[in-house]
């Protein structure tokens, strides 16, 4: 199991290349890469987000791609030195056409926009290899990141997991006895208006026989100990399981609910409030696995 949140960085230098590769990853329902190369090299933006599909099933990955050329080429903005000899040539220019140049920062800004070199100076056939090196490594990164949060993640749901077995284990003990406490209260009741009734009237044992078919429970602890099962022996596998636990945590919501509409004991309402709020407790955490 992996968590769909992580971090990767790698560089490699090669011929006087140097490559940088930084990877982020948050949760997505499904899998997209956004990857930001310079402008000159975006024809291998491809190649990455192929890269990242071989490597993550789902997410939201960002790159981060820095490219310099240490041998004086491409990229990376002018230094002060050429900032101010292109500074005098503007002056000298206007002088020379009978003006004045005002310098300010956009000035500045504009200069350097001006000053950086052209690019295209790295060869595609010397960055391409040196570049999927790079994201390789960066990648082998975020998913070892992603595989260390995700096997806290699992250890967290399987403890989840386990209290709502214990929890539902209650409810099995508390359920047989709502027929018998609403037997109870009814006599009770009827007493109480002063109205006797023979327990073997077919009435008195219709409404009993009723009741005890709206608030039998079975079928719900029945299917809920099923899901339960799924939900761990998913825990256990080694592909991307994310979306198969957010269907089984839907299923949970439903048979809890269908329990906590049937149940017309307090000890049981109680229980079913606490598996509601372990539920959606396990529901962020599902969030985060891929």
């Amino acid at each position: 199991m992996k968590s769909m949140t992580g971090f990767g960085r790698a560089e490699r230098i090669a011929q006087g290349i140097t490559v940088t590769v930084q990877v982020s990853s948050v949760n997505r329902k499904n899998l997209e890469v956004i990857c930001s190369l310079p402008k000159e090299f975006q024809s291998l933006e491809r190649k990455v987000v192929e890269q990242a599909k071989q490597a993550v099933g789902r997410g939201r990955l960002q790159f981060s791609i820095d490219v310099r050329d240490t041998n004086g080429g491409s990229v990376g903005l002018p230094n002060d030195a050429q900032i101010e000899a292109g500074i005098a040539r503007v002056r000298e220019l206007a002088q020379r056409h009978g003006g004045s140049a005002e310098i300010d920062a956009t000035t500045i800004v504009d200069l350097m926009g001006l000053l950086d070199p052209e690019p295209g100076s790295i060869p595609e056939e010397v960055l391409e290899p040196l570049l999927k090196t790079c994201v390789e490594d960066a990648l082998k990164d975020l998913v070892n990141m992603r595989s260390l949060e995700g096997a806290a993640l699992k250890s967290d749901l399987a403890a989840r997991c386990k209290n709502l077995v214990d929890t539902l284990d209650a409810i099995k003990v508390i359920a047989p006895e709502m027929v018998a406490v609403h037997r109870e209260n009814l006599l009770s009741r009827l007493n109480q208006a002063n109205l006797e009734i023979d327990l073997d009237d077919e009435r008195f044992l219709k409404e009993i026989a009723l009741f005890a078919d709206r608030c039998d429970i079975s079928e719900e602890i029945t299917r809920l100990e099923s899901h339960f099962g799924q939900f761990n022996d998913l825990l256990e596998k080694e592909e991307p399981v994310g979306r198969s636990l957010e269907f089984i945590v839907q299923e949970f919501a439903r048979e809890i609910n269908t329990t906590g509409s049937k149940s017309c004991s307090i000890e049981v309402s109680k229980r079913i409030l606490e598996l509601k709020n372990e539920l959606e407790r396990i529901r962020e955490q599902v969030a985060n696995v891929e």
